[in-house]
């Protein structure tokens, strides 16, 4: 499929995930860039409750099950909005302070999200090459199938909803909810074309428009902070390149995504004054978008606390400071004293808990120094140092500064400062020296510097927006011209000084896991052996099970072919001694009775085969623990092949049936 082809899925998917949410926000008393921002995380909030109730309740998961929960919540929210009153309450249109856009400063905005949106976009279509290009990296494996045993099972819940993965061996959570929304988008028949659908959706449309309301929000009195958001965003490469392409992470890129978004209404319901209906109002409608960051991957709990806690320790001590000023600092000092008491509990139960010890304790190695990691931040460059891209993001380094140091002076939003301290400071723990005590701080996100780094742009981005539109306002005094002047030249000078918004960049990391052979951290499928795979759907039986080491793309048969595999992941499934067997000694089946006992336990009909080594040109992703399928040589006795593709061919395998 062409992404022109890929199109009308791709509006369709955009639409899925934002207009229900914006919905509910409206008729809750949200509105403009607010509702807009946030959408998308309450639909994903929605969605993945939605997801986890209907198996409870006997309801398959599809796409008209999901328009269906998802109308019911807009039904209710409107119902709530009219027996609060919110949902025509004049106030809602002020929320925290922000002023209604001018009709040129929507168009403005408008100009910028389609040259920054637009260059994300284009950007990964390039990178990625075609809309049914498949991902090869470890946890994009897993996703695709995933999303293909979703269709399968129509069940999409975080809890055990992915049990197939597992052989139905175990059914562990785990966060589903970008699975559930992607396997079910409208205008897609395989689930390739829809999860790299899903990355231009993420990326150019929902965390752009979260960085808007962020920004909005933050700067209520000036709308070219927001104006210039798209723009600035689109300057870095960190997220969303790294998450859906290198890393492959989508529901971590997802819960990444729905941050802005989700931080702009805690603002918006916390600050300023509003009738208790109002602050109501949008608490519900942040209590579905926290649902939504936190479903979308549980480290958005930690991510939150990350970069929330700074911006509500200071609306906290904004409101404490009145009250004693009121006449009441005893009571003003005690409510602080326990906020604190609050977040060290939670903080400490969170060390403690089990399942996070458990992420926590994940043994990652790291820089001798931390010096590369800073150099990494100052100028955008991935915390994954197999790239080596020269584009750099300077002017975005300048932009960021500036608005720390007018922050700093204005006390304005200060809260962003301390949260993108925070962030760098986890970063480099996880990028840097192993012994650091307090390097398990960084383990609430597997202790990955790629991940954290992503949470930086957050508080970045809004701070280099500040920071650019001060610098367009003070240029129009000096110059007597219109600040639409200035800053459209602010935003050329950023496309001139990023090499045209970091575009070979943008598509130089794309490309590391779908196009650029060899794929980055070692090749699993050639050209060929792509097309052999789709091929499967007709070359072989519809009764077919097909063994082979997984990572020499045996699993791709799955979602490309709807052919059945025996490892549907890179990762060992527990549970299954069979398929141990097989993994160990099934290059032995002629003289290990065990080998074919598990042969016939599991159904094998076929054998997929590769003879791609790591030494070759093409440099073959590798995998230690699966010696008995590595380079499977077939025999001439009990083997017929099918068809070949590349290195890799695939066989019918009777060796066992007598």
């Amino acid at each position: 499929m062409s992404w022109p082809e890929a199109a009308p899925g791709i509006v369709g998917l955009a639409l899925l995930w934002v207009l229900p949410g914006y919905a509910v926000l409206r008729l809750l008393g949200a509105r403009g860039l607010l509702a807009l921002g946030a959408g998308a995380p309450v639909t994903t909030g929605l969605s993945g409750t939605l997801a986890m109730a209907y198996p409870f309740l006997g309801v398959q998961w599809s796409l008209a099950t999901l328009l269906a929960g998802l109308a019911g919540a807009v039904v209710l929210a409107a119902v709530l909005g009219r027996v609060l009153g919110t949902t025509t309450d004049p106030a809602g249109v002020t929320v925290a302070g922000e002023r209604r856009l001018r009709t040129d400063d929507r168009a403005w905005l408008t100009l910028s999200w389609a040259l920054g949106g637009g260059v994300v976009a284009a950007a990964m279509m390039r990178g990625m090459g075609r809309a049914d290009q498949p991902p090869q990296a470890w946890d994009a494996v897993f996703h695709l199938n995933a999303l293909w045993f979703v269709r399968d099972t129509g069940n999409a819940s975080s809890l055990g909803g992915l049990a197939p993965m597992y052989a139905d061996n175990a059914a562990p959570f785990y966060p589903a909810t970008w699975h559930g929304i992607v396997a079910v988008a409208p205008g897609f028949d395989r689930v390739t074309e829809a999860a790299n659908s899903s990355s231009l959706v993420v990326g150019a449309v929902i965390w752009v428009a979260g960085l808007v309301a962020l920004a909005r929000v933050v700067f209520p009195a000036r709308a070219l902070p927001a104006v210039l958001v798209p723009v600035l965003a689109a300057s870095y490469v960190t997220f969303p390149d790294v998450a859906v392409s290198m890393l492959a992470v989508w529901p971590f890129a997802l819960s990444v995504a729905c941050l802005p978004g989700t931080i702009a209404l805690v603002i918006a319901t916390l600050r300023g004054v509003l009738s208790w209906q109002m602050h109501l109002a949008l608490a519900l409608g942040l209590g579905w978008a926290v649902v939504g960051v936190v479903l979308a991957h549980p480290s958005g709990v930690f991510s939150l606390l990350l970069l929330g806690l700074p911006l509500l320790t200071v609306l906290l001590a904004r409101q404490l400071r009145r009250t004693a000023r009121r006449g009441r600092p005893v009571l003003a000092w005690s409510l602080m004293a326990a906020w604190v008491f609050l977040v060290v509990g939670v903080i400490t139960f969170l060390v403690t808990f089990p399942p996070v010890r458990s992420i926590m304790d994940y043994q990652r190695g790291g820089q001798d120094s931390y010096l590369p990691g800073v150099g990494s931040l100052l100028i955008d460059h991935p915390l994954i140092y197999v790239y080596k891209i020269t584009s750099v993001n300077l002017v975005g380094a300048v932009l960021v500064a500036t608005g720390v140091a007018l922050t700093v002076r204005r006390t304005h939003a200060r809260w962003l400062v301390a949260a993108l301290v925070a962030a760098a400071a986890v970063t480099l723990l996880a990028a840097g020296p192993p012994e650091q005590p307090l390097r398990v701080l960084a383990g609430f996100w597997y202790t990955q510097a790629s991940r954290v780094n992503q949470l930086l742009l957050v508080p970045a981005v809004v701070l280099a927006a500040g920071g650019g539109s001060w610098l367009a306002r003070r240029a129009a005094e000096q110059l007597r011209v219109p600040v639409a002047a200035t800053a459209g030249l602010l935003v050329v000078a950023v496309v001139l000084l990023t090499s045209g918004l970091r575009w070979t960049s943008h598509v130089q990391v794309m490309a590391s896991t779908y196009t650029a052979y060899p794929i980055a951290w070692g090749t699993i499928l050639e050209p060929e052996e792509i097309a052999m795979v789709d091929r499967a759907a007709e070359t072989l039986p519809d009764d077919a099970v097909v063994l082979g080491e997984a990572v020499a793309g045996s699993p791709y048969l799955l979602h490309r072919a709807d052919v059945q595999v025996v490892f549907p992941q890179l990762s060992p499934i527990p549970g299954s001694p069979a398929r141990n067997v097989l993994e160990q000694r099934f290059h032995e089946w002629r003289t290990d009775l065990a080998v074919c006992e598990a042969v016939r336990d599991l159904g094998v009909t076929h054998v997929y085969a590769d003879s791609l080594t790591f030494e070759d040109e093409l440099n073959a992703k590798w995998e230690e623990t699966t010696p008995g399928l590595r380079n499977i040589t077939p025999g001439v006795e009990g083997w017929r092949k099918v068809d070949e593709g590349g290195h890799a061919s695939l066989w019918e395998f009777t060796g066992c049936d007598r």
